[in-house]
This record gives C-alpha cells, structure tokens and sequence, in this order.
C-alpha cells in the first residue's frame, strides 16, 4: 500500500471495512498451513516440488477415489501456457476480451519463479495442484484421453512414478 496515493488508501480502508474483509494474521495463516500440509503426501509434494522448480516431466499414474490418472506430470507453466495458446487462438479475434482473461487468468496459476522455499507463515511452500499432459483416465473399464488435466494433490490416494496406461503409439 505504500505506492498508494493518501486518497487511494482512504477508499481502500473503507471498501475493506464495509465488506468485512480483514486479512489473516500470521497466526491464522499457519494454523490453514499445518492443516493443509496434515492432508499432504511429502513424497508427492517432493515430486511436484521438482516438476515446478527444476522443470521436470515424469510419467506418473495417481489413484483419486477408484479413478485412475495416467500421464505425463508438467510444470505449472507448462500446463497455463497450453490453455493460454488454445484461447487466443479460439478467441482473439471474434472476442478478444475473453482472450485477454482467459490468458490473465492461466498467467495469475503460475508460481513466480523466484518463489522461496518458504512462504509467509515461515513453513515450507505447499503445491496444491498437480499438471498431467497427455493424460489416460481409466474408471470401471472405461477410458478417456484429455490433452491436459489438473487436479488436487491432496486428494490423491496413492501414485505410481513410471507408470503408463500401457499403449504404443
């Protein structure tokens, strides 16, 4: 707020009050942390750590209440960058308001990439979302292919590295 204008930050303050926003304090913020990091699984927010930070693709296969999810784990930026291309190319020139936020908002999922290691509560920085490419869902015999998916890390029950749904190409 300090590149605010005195007038800015007036309205601010009372746009904030009447709506009864008020940030969280330090102490809500790690209290949602440790809550969050109980639901994790390390060894899969390690592999995600390293798919976002070192830029690494790895075939995975994740279980998530009897569903099957094969593919290719990619990076966040991967994953936004194939959305953002897709909507300028269907939108851009019948709507390119749409395009515009279409692309804002694949832009705002990105992590920046000098994230720290930990975050304002002072813990470590959880991934909540895992980005799969070339993906294989399988559920009762039944299979369907996406060329992307996203989906909550810590929803996921179990997963395989190096695992594939078993196809030649």
């Amino acid at each position: 707020m300090a590149d605010l204008s005195e007038n800015d930050k007036e309205n601010l303050q009372q746009t904030l009050a009447q709506t009864g926003f008020r940030p969280l304090s330090r102490s809500e913020r790690r209290n949602i942390w440790i809550h969050d990091y109980q639901e994790q699984d390390i060894a899969l927010q390690s592999w995600a750590r390293l798919v976002e930070q070192q830029g690494l693709e790895l075939e995975i296969m994740l279980q998530m209440q009897g569903l099957l999810v094969f593919g290719t784990m990619v990076s966040t930026l991967a994953y936004a960058q194939f959305y953002v291309n897709l909507h300028e190319r269907m939108y851009r020139d019948a709507s390119p308001e749409t395009a515009d936020f279409l692309g804002e908002y694949y832009a705002a999922l990105v992590p920046p990439e000098d994230q720290p290691e930990f975050g304002p509560e002072g813990l470590p920085v959880i991934f909540r979302y895992a980005h799969l490419r070339d993906v294989t869902l399988m559920s009762a015999g039944h299979k369907v292919k996406l060329p992307y998916w996203r989906g909550k890390l810590n929803q996921v029950d179990a997963f395989v590295v190096g695992a594939s749904a078993g196809e030649e190409e």
